[in-house]
């Protein structure tokens, strides 16, 4: 839903990469669906809080659906190959759109050598140290804060 939600937002060119990275960022920071933070965020900068009710109705509605109505079916045919190999198949694609969008929010944030600095900073404090995410932000927008002070 990110990589399609993301495209939809590049077609209709009414923000630039930049925001539409911010987007992302901000809807992978708040707790919940990345989708429907997303869409939230989105649905509001277009259209208000009607946009923001009117996207996540949107985008959480016809998932809801889906799984309401096949998870009988999926239960049921669990030891199937067919299904099994679905799933792996399925799973590897989430991964590529995953990365996809990954690589560009990367691309449009980590612009420059402290920027860049900041965000591998950032990453493994997350990844290897442990260290929480909203810490490691701070930290992460300090040292970008700082790079853009003393560049000045």
């Amino acid at each position: 839903m990110l990589g399609v939600i993301e495209s939809e937002l590049r077609a209709l060119k009414i923000f630039s990469d930049e925001e539409i990275s911010d987007m992302i960022v901000l809807a992978t920071a708040v707790p919940g669906p990345i989708a429907t933070n997303l869409s939230y965020v989105a649905g509001r900068a277009m259209g208000g809080t009607f946009g923001a009710v009117a996207a996540v109705l949107g985008t959480a509605t016809a998932p809801f659906l889906t799984i309401l109505l096949l998870s009988g079916i999926i239960i049921a045919n669990l030891s199937n190959p067919y299904l099994n190999a679905f799933f792996s198949g399925a799973g590897a694609g989430v991964a590529v759109v995953v990365w996809n969008s990954l690589y560009k929010m990367i691309k449009n944030s980590a612009s420059g050598v402290i920027n860049f600095i900041a965000f591998i900073i950032t990453a493994l404090s997350v990844t290897f140290l442990g260290v929480h995410p909203f810490l490691a932000l701070a930290i992460g927008g300090i040292i970008s804060g700082l790079g853009m002070y003393l560049k000045k």
